[in-house]
């Protein structure tokens, strides 16, 4: 590949990015979902949800919001049920951005804002050829046909 078609050409340098953008975010929001097994933490997290964004059953919104992040990380990662985890993580991400930080686009909001800008882009791109979904879709696909 010349070099000036590296960068000034308008193809995609390779046509699994979306794997890699997949696999990355999810790794990031297993992390940030790893909390939903620390009953410690779920329950400090409940109370900021109660006493500052002042929301209605604290708890499970608190088990909802880290059982999106990490389920939902766990399908980017796999590519598996690919759209349905992006759009889990989406909705939090934005529920995160104009709650949680009132809606600053260019203060403590930007990175909500941003990974919902991620995963509204895997939602439309959908799961790439390297995914479990691209797998049994052309299983179900192939059986169908015979």
């Amino acid at each position: 590949m010349k070099l000036t078609k590296l960068f000034y050409g308008t193809e995609p340098i390779t046509q699994n990015y979306i794997l890699v953008l997949r696999v990355i975010m999810g790794i990031l929001f297993i992390n940030h979902g790893n909390g939903f097994f620390d009953t410690k933490a779920m329950v400090g997290f409940a109370d900021y949800l109660e006493k500052d964004l002042h929301f209605p059953l604290p708890l499970f919104m608190a088990y909802l919001r880290t059982g999106a992040e990490l389920f939902g990380g766990i399908m980017l990662v796999f590519g598996l049920f690919t759209r349905f985890g992006a759009f889990l993580i989406f909705v939090t991400m934005l529920v995160a951005g104009f709650i949680a930080d009132k809606g600053d686009f260019f203060g403590d909001g930007e990175m909500p804002f941003a990974y919902a800008a991620v995963m509204l882009t895997i939602f439309l791109a959908g799961p790439g050829k390297v995914s479990l979904d691209n797998y049994f879709l052309t299983k179900f696909n192939a059986a169908k046909k015979s």
